[in-house]
């Protein structure tokens, strides 16, 4: 009987520990979202769009710094808008819209047990796009680059097993390299810059 106990007693205590060092569970959440456009006259950034994003993180902790590598699908866009002063159609708005898988991985650090601060590079990869118009522009056609590379800085809570994170993110490298509407082709550095909320659930 008392071996079992020991036993128990050091099952539970690494189990603990376990824990307390690796985290894993599934995480949900809203963003708000905006195009940012440089370098041509004629476009410019329009209202900004919210989006949803789902899907997997971990954690690994050790003396109060953490690594936090994550999965997840993001539905994210935003509007841009197209002065057209040929044809005597001023601010022309579209809707782009994209949906992309991320990785993310952060670097952190807890204080009081409950509070978080991280950053890190996120790793994208463009799944599917579609641009919408809203006014008289004939087309825009959607060319976005198949992966891009961006950074997410925040902080976070941990209440019990629930997390939550808000989070800032932009584009270390084009979204972009032109946008085409109607017969006319631009040359732009063009980004998209999100607010994100989540809420995760530890599974251990």
């Amino acid at each position: 009987m008392r071996k079992l106990m020991v036993m128990l007693v050091l099952a539970f205590t690494a189990s603990t520990a376990f824990g307390q060092l690796f985290t894993l569970g599934p995480k949900i959440g809203f963003s708000s979202s905006s195009i940012k456009v440089k370098d041509v006259e004629s476009i410019a950034s329009g209202n900004s769009s919210v989006g949803f994003h789902a899907g997997l993180f971990s954690r690994i902790t050790i003396a109060g710094f953490y690594v936090q590598p994550e999965l997840t699908f993001t539905s994210a866009g935003g509007e841009i808008k197209y002065d057209d002063t040929v044809n005597g159609n001023l601010d022309q708005i579209t809707e782009l819209t994209y949906n992309k898988l991320d990785v993310p991985v952060l670097v952190g650090m807890r204080f009081a047990k409950f509070l978080r601060v991280n950053a890190g590079p996120s790793f994208n990869l463009i799944l599917s796009e579609d641009a919408r118009n809203k006014g008289t522009v004939d087309e825009v056609k959607s060319n976005y680059n198949n992966a891009t590379v961006g950074y997410q800085a925040g902080v976070g809570l941990d209440i019990g097993k629930i997390t939550l994170d808000l989070r800032y993110e932009g584009g270390l490298s084009k979204l972009r390299d032109e946008i085409n509407i109607g017969n006319e082709s631009f040359d732009t550095d063009m980004r998209n810059n999100l607010w994100l909320f989540s809420l995760g659930l530890k599974l251990f």
